[in-house]
């Protein structure tokens, strides 16, 4: 059955095709390559998701576009470009392009589907940021002039950047993006540095930019350069006076020490971020978090009862009443306590409690978090192989490979390790064992890449 069409009786945007080529470069792909692309041309072109990529003049002769044009409909124009192939299989997803343009994903659902948009601001900025060609637009594009720039409110990253960057990070990996984040850090924090006359909100977001830094240099198997972005990241969180958010930094200083193995950094960090929300009851998920992280250090120390007691705090922590959150604090919800929940049962070694947490978890985390997908299928691998169930965690292996083709993530990687190291023992006892370790290793040797320091920030 043939997909309707966001244009009535027009056809869909996408133009199928049967090559088996990259449609971005033309190279053979792989039989068992579905996203359309090469690997290099995958790894190239990663910062389309924070910013539109570089395209060649062939790609505003695609049929779609060229008809976008003629019609002179900027919304058709961008819904053309999202499902352009040189993107590859999938198209780009609208809360990526979205980010790009300054809207939220249902603003640009509509401009996508509306009237065409008649404001020449908006035009303009639009046909700038994409690159369309001027010789191919209705309308002329004023000459660029020269003027000083003014740093005030209005240069602070704003919601959509900062989600835009969140988004990305989840579905392609911190090691992807840590250049592009910490190129915006170089912009925007300097000033917060020095004691400019920024407004306090230019604080919490620059800190907001080292903490999600800090996230991607732990991805990416950096944890010094990260501890240094989340120790900034903090100062700039307390000079901003957002309690809020220097607890959930706090948080990121726990999971890194959980993450080194280090128990006693981890609770310290988790309780110090509970006592700056100490009298803040509108931080629920926050809270949670940080309750949650509280349990992973007491299971790294073998404190099981107070583990449990620590869970049975974030539960009910993320259930009770919470104001809206500000655009710098991550989320945390159920399906990221029941992760923290199996991967305290797993440090405790209650391996069937764990199996049967992830199972109910496996396929409801939400679309687009590929690294927590990936990670959380890795754990329910680690669980099964410990519970003897091997020939049972061979598939979700190879379910978490595929779902992590591409991902800069070291963290991932690591998990894989892990898996493989578990595996060795049940070579000669499962069929399946053997032909996953050679998968394994092959992916190593093609993530080898990740293992390259990332240049100081």
């Amino acid at each position: 059955m043939g997909r309707s069409s966001a244009y009535g009786g027009e056809p869909p945007v996408s133009e199928p095709s049967t090559t088996t080529g990259c449609a971005r470069c033309g190279g053979r792909l792989a039989r068992d390559n579905h996203t359309g692309r090469c690997a290099p041309c995958h790894t190239a072109e990663r910062g389309r998701l924070v910013a539109p990529p570089e395209v060649p003049g062939r790609f505003w002769e695609h049929g779609p576009v060229r008809r976008a044009l003629t019609e002179r409909h900027f919304g058709r124009l961008l819904r053309a470009y999202r499902h352009h192939p040189y993107h590859g299989r999938q198209p780009l997803p609208q809360t990526i392009v979205a980010g790009w343009l300054g809207l939220t994903q249902a603003q640009l659902s509509r401009v996508e589907t509306g009237a065409p948009v008649v404001h020449l601001d908006r035009l303009v900025r639009w046909a700038r940021l994409l690159q369309v060609p001027a010789a191919q637009l209705w309308f002329r594009l004023p000459q660029p002039r020269t003027e000083s720039v003014v740093i005030g409110d209005d240069a602070v990253p704003d919601s959509h950047l900062l989600q835009a960057l969140r988004s990305a990070d989840r579905q392609i990996g911190g090691r992807h993006l840590y250049a592009t984040v910490v190129a915006h850090l170089d912009r925007f924090s300097q000033r917060a540095l020095e004691g400019g006359s920024w407004p306090r909100r230019a604080f919490a977001v620059a800190a907001s930019m080292h903490e999600m830094a800090g996230w991607m240099a732990h991805d990416s198997g950096s944890p010094r350069l990260a501890d240094r972005h989340f120790r900034d990241a903090l100062g700039l969180a307390e000079r901003s006076g957002e309690t809020g958010l220097a607890g959930q930094i706090r948080g990121s200083l726990s999971h890194l020490a959980s993450h080194q193995g280090e128990a006693v950094a981890a609770i310290s960090h988790a309780v110090s971020g509970l006592n700056v929300l100490a009298d803040d009851r509108t931080a629920g998920s926050t809270r949670a978090r940080l309750f949650a992280l509280h349990a992973r250090g007491l299971a790294l120390a073998g404190r099981t009862d107070e583990c449990h007691a620590a869970l049975q705090q974030a539960e009910r922590a993320l259930t009770a009443p919470h104001a809206p959150r500000a655009e710098w604090f991550s989320p945390f919800d159920a399906n990221s306590l029941q992760v923290d929940v199996a991967r305290c049962l797993l440090r405790l070694g209650d391996l069937t409690a764990a199996v049967d947490v992830l199972d109910g978890i496996i396929d409801e985390q939400p679309v687009g978090r590929v690294r927590s997908q990936a990670l959380a299928r890795l754990l329910l691998a680690a669980a099964m192989i410990g519970q003897g169930r091997a020939d049972e965690a061979c598939p979700v292996v190879h379910q978490a490979m595929e779902q992590s083709t591409g991902l800069g993530s070291a963290v991932v990687v690591d998990h894989m390790r892990q898996v493989a190291l578990l595996l060795r023992s049940h070579v000669r006892r499962c069929a399946e064992v053997p032909p996953l370790l050679d998968r394994l290793q092959q992916t190593f040797q093609e993530r080898n890449w990740l293992a390259t320091p990332l240049p100081n920030a």
